[in-house]
């Protein structure tokens, strides 16, 4: 017993060392610094994933301490060495890989080879120092070196979790509220606004899809195709918050301060709130700020120290996909990628009401859509409806008949969404509420274009298609080339809903073509993907945004200080 004792203590110290760190370190820690990502409460997480590390490292040592001393001291090291490999990847090697990702990273073949390379080189070594220490002072010596390795790697990255959790707010770490999917197609008998944002949906993809299917926008009578689009970010975030608020984000906040301070100065929810509309969001609830809260009406809460809410099992295997994306090398990265909210819909259980947690899933959006069709509301004077929706952003894995399909490309992604889109149109025209319904589609941002140069190699232009309250429902879409942009569409809601707009710039309708119009447009630069973002930089775009020599630099760009992908606030050379 006293032998199977010391060996236990051996093996228990090393998987410890290997399983906290690759179950519970690597997984708080993304999880921590994604927080408003998420929906499920910290109370729960961080005791479940401790347990279960523990519960594995524990059932692992319990059986390698029968093996015989020899091995176990070598397992042991082996065991040791893993956990040193992914906290050396987690620390020094992931650059700025801290923020969710939802597509596939192009991570360069020398990115990859030196990784591996680092890999090899800190296992060659380490056995080698283990193989020599064994040889010089022996296998009690080497037992003692593997615990304390092990003893100290646990207690560093326990005091960084710690420093982590610690420099976040009660807010952040409240998790009572979410936005449902309450009255998502209840609509008012006389007034609506359905606002549309089809993620990454760039105009290339829609003029693709076009030539796919020249009947693609056949149901969508008395719409304009304004292929002249800019949108105002580069990114989800900001333009997300921007488009609800219309305040601006130059990455020199902390991404919750510049969220409070949009919502406290801007003026576009509280017009419509005070002016008794029924607004409902359906999108990321951390794009909103509790200042907003009290105006959008598809805000519940749930009691978030109930464990019954979570599925126990759906959240392990999320937060060991969370760890796997920060632990691995970047040859396994790929096998990690996640999005927050299919991680959301398996890890939270159906919620008060039966509504789910909002999430921009196209394929659930239109299995809702098909199932609850459109209720029309006479109670309700007026509505305004966004729908963020998952769009052509890589990763779809829609085709052009809205079902799944990992082989799809982002033409057939668009032409899947243009199809969810007119099921919507068809639902309106059968309930004869069409000609009062205002219909905004537009994108977040077109294609990112990232590029390690800092400037654009191609027009980052997105899709808009616009349908005002009173259209002529028997006309097809008609196509304008004048100059809009993402700054028209706040006047262009609040015309629709009757409130005054004079405090914003003109309505989309107000441009025509071949009108002498400067739009800005804010590019978040890239250093490189694993190195992170370097600067927000202004290009000013004057006639056809879908040429890129209209596109020009100002001059104006301003360093990227608070962002998941920030790189170091020194100054790097952008010529």
């Amino acid at each position: 017993m006293k032998k199977y004792s010391g060996k236990f203590a051996l093996t228990l110290a090393a998987n410890l060392c290997l399983w906290l760190t690759a179950l519970f370190f690597s997984s708080m820690e993304i999880y921590f610094r994604n927080l408003p990502e998420f929906n499920f409460p910290v109370q729960h997480v961080w005791w479940i994933m401790l347990a279960f590390a523990f519960a594995v490292a524990l059932a692992v040592a319990a059986i390698e301490a029968f093996l015989p001393g020899k091995a176990v001291l070598w397992i042991a090291a082996i065991t040791v060495l893993g956990g040193i490999c992914f906290y050396v990847q987690m620390l020094f090697l992931d650059g700025q890989m801290l923020e969710m990702m939802g597509e596939n990273v192009p991570f360069s073949k020398k990115t990859v080879v030196v990784n591996l390379a680092i890999w090899a080189a800190i296992i060659i070594g380490f056995l080698l120092i283990c193989i020599l220490l064994q040889k010089q002072a022996g296998e009690r010596k080497l037992k003692e070196v593997l615990m304390l390795l092990s003893g100290a790697l646990i207690i560093i990255q326990t005091s960084g979790l710690v420093s982590t959790r610690m420099s976040l707010t009660e807010e952040d770490l409240n998790k009572d509220l979410y936005l449902s999917t309450q009255g998502e197609f209840e609509l008012s008998s006389t007034c609506n606004v359905l606002y549309f944002i089809l993620d990454t949906c760039d105009r290339e993809y829609v003029e693709a899809a076009l030539e796919a299917d020249p009947d693609l926008f056949e149901e969508y009578t008395g719409f304009t195709n304004y292929r002249n689009m800019t949108s105002k970010y580069s990114r989800t975030y900001p333009s997300l918050p921007f488009l609800l608020t219309g305040e601006k984000c130059y990455f020199d906040l902390p991404d919750t301060e510049y969220i409070r301070q949009a919502y406290e100065n801007g003026t576009f929810l509280p017009d419509m709130d005070a002016s008794g509309v029924d607004i409902r969001l359906y999108t990321a609830l951390s794009y909103l700020d509790r200042n907003a809260y009290d105006m959008v009406d598809n805000i519940l809460s749930y009691p978030s120290e109930a464990l019954g809410y979570l599925s126990v099992s759906s959240l392990i295997k999320a937060m060991i996909h969370l760890g796997g994306y920060r632990e691995m090398p970047y040859l396994l990265k790929p096998l990690f990628y996640y999005t927050p909210d299919p991680i959301n819909r398996s890890v939270l259980k159906a919620l008060p009401g039966d509504y789910f947690t909002m999430t921009n899933n196209n394929f659930e959006f239109y299995d809702r859509l098909l199932r609850e069709q459109v209720t029309v509301k006479s109670d309700r004077s007026s509505a305004f409806r966004l729908y963020h929706l998952f769009g052509p952003h890589p990763g779809c894995y829609m085709n052009e008949k809205a079902q799944y399909d990992p082989n799809a490309s982002q033409t057939d992604a668009a032409r899947g969404d243009f199809l969810i889109l007119a099921e919507y149109i068809r639902f309106l025209k059968e309930k004869g509420i069409y000609d009062n319904t205002a219909i905004l589609v537009t994108a977040d941002h077109g294609n990112q274009n990232e590029a390690e140069d800092f400037v654009l190699h191609s027009p980052p232009c997105c899709v808009m298609l616009y349908k005002p309250i009173g259209a002529d429902s028997s006309a097809p879409m008609t196509v304008s080339d004048a100059p809009v942009s993402h700054d028209d569409l706040f006047a262009t809601v609040l015309d629709q809903l009757g409130i005054d707009s004079s405090a914003y710039p003109p309505a989309l309708d107000s441009h025509h073509e071949g009108e002498d119009r400067e739009r800005i447009y804010y590019y978040t630069a890239q250093r490189s993907w694993g190195e992170g973002e370097v600067a927000l930089r202004e290009y000013s775009i004057r006639g056809d945004a879908s040429d890129l020599s209209n596109w020009t630099l100002t001059g104006n760009d301003w360093d990227i200080l608070y962002s998941a992908n920030a790189v170091s606030k020194e100054r790097l050379n952008r010529n």
